[in-house]
Formats: structure tokens, sequence, C-alpha cells
């Protein structure tokens, strides 16, 4: 079957089927990821530092049910994530399993209960939704 016979469902938070595998766009997409029914009541402030990239420091604000991200190292972080861009890439994208890239020794943070709540605050960019899903129900994948 050609892909343009295949029909996807319609998806209104970015995926890996439309955000470019660049830190960056990553990076830039999590405002539209985050799943504000798990950071009610819940705030925190992480910076990411993804080494070798052009762009390699951010900051991710959450609080009040929103995510706000800027360029540059920005307030008190509640955690700091380190590892190379092409790591974070892979992680984000799904292509590298974040667990063996910290056993690796590629992946440093210095909070471990910010950086879990941080990552459940996020629908994967790799969790394409079925079309079952895009008709109710999104995947869980985090």
């Amino acid at each position: 079957m050609p892909l343009a016979d295949i029909v996807r469902p319609t998806v209104t938070r970015p995926t890996v089927l439309d955000t470019p595998a660049e830190v960056e766009a990553i990076v830039r997409s999590l405002p539209a990821r985050l799943r504000p029914e798990r950071v009610e009541d819940w705030q925190g402030r992480f910076h990411l530092v993804l080494t070798g990239d052009a762009k390699p420091e951010w900051t991710v604000t959450i609080a009040n049910g929103r995510c706000e991200v800027v360029e540059g190292l920005h307030g008190e972080p509640s955690c700091v994530l380190t590892m190379p861009a092409k790591t974070y890439v892979g992680v984000e994208t799904g292509k590298k399993n974040p667990m063996a890239a910290f056993l690796k020794g590629r992946v440093k943070f210095t909070n471990v209960g910010q950086l879990r709540r941080y990552d459940r605050a996020f629908y994967k960019l790799y969790d394409v939704p079925t079309a079952e899903a895009a008709d109710g129900v999104e995947g869980d994948a985090g």
C-alpha cells in the first residue's frame, strides 16, 4: 500500500511524524506535549544542558499547569539534566533507551524525584496515537 493511502489519525500535539529530530524543535515542542492533569499542584524548573548542540542550554519551567521553554539557563533549577545532544534526540525520538544511556554514563541529573515528575509530565514524542485513540483516548507511554 502506498504511503499516501495510509490514513493517519489526527493528532493535536507534536509527534515524531511532524517534529524534526533536532534539539531546538524537540525542546520547543514540550509546551504542546504537556499533560496538564499530571502537573496540577506541582512546579519545577529544569535546566537542560545538551552538549554538542549549537543551542545547548535550555530552561523548562512547569508551573500553574503550564510549560514554558526559553533558551539559556535562567533561575534556580529544581533539577539539571545533562547529556550529549545526540543522546537527547535519540531518547526523545524513541531510538535510544534512557535507562541504557544513564547506565552508560551519558545522562546525568541532579534530582531523581524531580526528573521522574518531569518525565511523566509530557506525552512522549514517539507515542503516536492509533486511529482508535484519535477517536477518544490517547496512548499513555509515560
